[in-house]
């Protein structure tokens, strides 16, 4: 629908009053769900979703939205008049120093050419649709499935099974109907227990039992640290647990039946990364593996349209081209053009099928940035015309002295800039925002391709590209990245504060210096990481344990530590309790205050925090328990307090 937001929302209420469970989405309307909370919504159907597309243009709420529609409900979607965009579709996307007028409207344009060339529902225009008709049935793809689901759950011997499909095709159902009488204790995993009302809904009929009984709720943490033993588990969603903990769950109940369901395609972006990397080690096991797939849809009919325009604007089902017959050397280098990029459909499918194969977190709103956002630069290696390899960079840092010393109080944030963002806020470098970067944002290599030099040539490429003060990138730390970025001249400088709610792996950051202010920046950083890495890695440990090769190569070639004088620590713990600085980048100091001023700590508000998460280095879920706080981030707030109260009575530097 097209028109003012009053015309299009009084259009939409007589479009679908005939319906009888509507989802109204809307950053605007009283009593509409805001788009950030959509994903809420998920595992629930509606006969129509309306969605307003006034304000903004969020691809990932279009892909969360079809999925809530039952087949033959709708999805209406309010639009600006024709010829006018919504009026924030250019405000998401500015980054400095850039403006408003500097981001495309490409994405927009092609959401507008999909769906306008989707097939018309039938009706009048305005007429009120008909009743949605729900039927809910099974096909004989997924009672096969379940079947089988249920004889390896019940299996003497302990066996492995991984079930992928994309979303709408009763995975979460199939899992349920396997339970229904099993015998014995059962875990059900999810990254949340809400996820797995499904299942419990086809197991006994109630989507509410889920920590009852011989089949329950059990958290991942649980899973992967507890000491009970259980018949079979079942994980729903894997994708969205951090790959680390899916093999500490694995390896702790190696004698045991598990089951491992994931979203295949969709807007989750995390159903390449469990294919990728998870799967491959699953076949490893000793157990044997069952792979299992689901491809009929349940709520909807196969050949859905709406589905089919969902996956055509999302790129949902991007592939690759085909394998590269050329080695790198023959590969022809190019930054692709954005407006040609929009308008060739075969090369823009090929680019993101490479980002959706090489990365677990790509998603619809990656292809939004790709094609909009006016910081980002996109390089390939062209075999012939065909993308099979390509590198999204960010132009970032140039930033004027007063912004950056606002950013280091707290006292302003910043979008689009990566680099100096983590250097400024987290490493108390105030000077490094002002520096030029760019930073490596995504590298993709054919999956036929890798291990030939096609990374490697493609980074070269890049640095052959632009003359910045340094190179850049942040990514979730293996060996074998920390590796391959060393061999193109990256120096590890910090090691993330918490662990990626995907991968399960600390943020790394590594910078290639280009100019002598850079050289300096990098020098300084490694001394410090030098210090501090060794309670850094204490405290990762305490969330989830390291992979030993992970542990050594983080430490590679870092120089000998240095001690922290006193006007040092003071200003790090300064920029910690009255800044943005988190407690990990700040861990070495706090902690030697802490000690320093550990008589002080008696009767002092948030004295059993401290204890907890700075001496006894306990994980911050355990911290926040002992300590009585409801949750992980109010027990964040509650230590920069108390820590603040410390420095306030030991009479040392309360902060200026």
């Amino acid at each position: 629908m097209r028109g003012t937001p009053d015309e299009t929302r009084a259009r939409a209420a007589d479009l679908v009053r005939a319906q009888r469970d509507v989802l109204w989405v809307s950053a605007r309307d009283p009593g509409a769900t805001p788009p950030p909370e959509v994903k809420r919504e998920l595992g629930r159907s509606y006969d129509a979703v309306v969605l307003d597309l006034h304000d903004a243009l969020d691809a990932d709420v279009i892909g969360q939205s079809h999925g809530l529609v039952w087949g033959g409900g709708a999805l209406v979607m309010r639009l600006p008049p024709a010829g006018e965009a919504p009026s924030e579709a250019r405000a998401r996307l500015v980054v400095e120093p850039f403006v408003a007028a500097d981001v495309g409207l490409r994405f927009f344009a092609r959401v507008e050419r999909v769906f306008g060339r989707a097939p018309p529902s039938g009706a009048a225009p305005d007429a009120p649709l008909p009743p949605a008709t729900r039927v809910e049935r099974g096909t004989s793809e997924q009672a096969e499935v379940a079947d089988v689901l249920a004889r390896a759950l019940r299996a003497r011997e302990p066996q492995l099974a991984a079930l992928l499909s994309d979303r709408g095709r009763g995975k979460s159902s199939a899992l349920g109907l396997a339970l229904r009488n099993h015998p014995g204790q059962v875990a059900v995993c999810a990254g949340q227990a809400e996820s797995t009302s499904e299942i419990f809904r086809f197991a006994f009929g109630d989507p509410r039992v889920r920590r009852e009984g011989r089949v329950r709720f059990v958290p991942p943490a649980e899973l992967a640290h507890a000491d009970t033993r259980y018949d079979a588990i079942v994980i729903d969603e894997a994708a969205q647990l951090p790959v680390p903990r899916l093999r500490e769950i694995t390896a702790r109940h190696a004698s045991t039946t598990i089951a491992f369901a994931s979203t295949a395609r969709g807007y989750e972006g995390t159903g390449r990364g469990f294919v990728l990397r998870f799967l491959a080690q699953l076949r490893a096991d000793p157990r044997p593996l069952r792979e299992l797939r689901l491809d009929a849809p349940i709520r909807w009919s196969a050949g859905d349209p709406l589905e089919r325009a969902v996956f055509d604007a999302l790129l949902l089902d991007a592939q690759p081209a085909p394998a590269p017959a050329q080695p790198a050397a023959a590969l022809t280098h190019a930054v692709l053009d954005k407006d040609a990029l929009a308008r060739d459909e075969a090369r823009l499918r090929e680019l993101f099928g490479l980002l959706v194969h090489a990365h677990y977190r790509t998603t619809p709103s990656d292809l939004h940035r790709l094609l909009d956002a006016p910081n980002l630069r996109v390089h390939a290696l062209l075999d012939g015309a065909r993308v099979v390899a390509a590198s999204l960079v960010a132009l970032e840092g140039g930033l004027d002295p007063e912004r950056c010393a606002a950013l280091a109080r707290g006292a302003a944030r910043i979008r689009g800039h990566a680099l100096p963002d983590t250097l400024v806020c987290h490493s108390g470098r105030v000077d490094a925002g002002s520096l030029r970067m760019i930073r490596s944002v995504r590298i993709a290599v054919h999956p036929d391709a890798r291990r030939r030099g096609l990374g490697r040539a493609l980074v070269d490429h890049v640095h052959a590209t632009y003359a910045p003060d340094l190179f850049g990138t942040v990514f979730g730390a293996t060996a074998e990245l920390l590796a391959f970025r060393r061999q193109s001249g990256y120096a590890l400088v910090r090691v993330g504060a918490s662990r990626g709610t995907r991968t399960g792996e600390p943020a790394a950051v590594m910078l290639r210096p280009v100019t002598p202010a850079a050289r300096a920046l990098v020098a300084d950083l490694r001394a410090d990481l030098a210090r501090d890495l060794p309670l850094q890695r204490a405290l990762l440990a305490g969330e989830l344990a390291l992979d030993p090769a992970l542990e050594a190569a983080l430490a590679e070639g870092l120089p000998p530590p240095a001690p922290l004088d006193d006007a040092r620590l003071e200003a790090i713990v300064r920029a910690y309790v009255g800044g943005p600085r988190p407690f990990e980048a700040a861990a070495y100091a706090v902690s030697a205050f802490v000690e320093r001023h550990a008589d002080a700590l008696d009767g002092l508000d948030g004295a059993a925090l401290i204890e907890a998460r700075v001496r006894q280095r306990a994980s911050w879920a355990e911290a926040a328990r002992v300590a009585g706080f409801p949750s992980v981030p109010a027990a964040m707030r509650a230590l920069r307090r108390a820590v603040r109260a410390l420095a306030v009575r030991a009479g040392g530097y309360p902060p200026e």
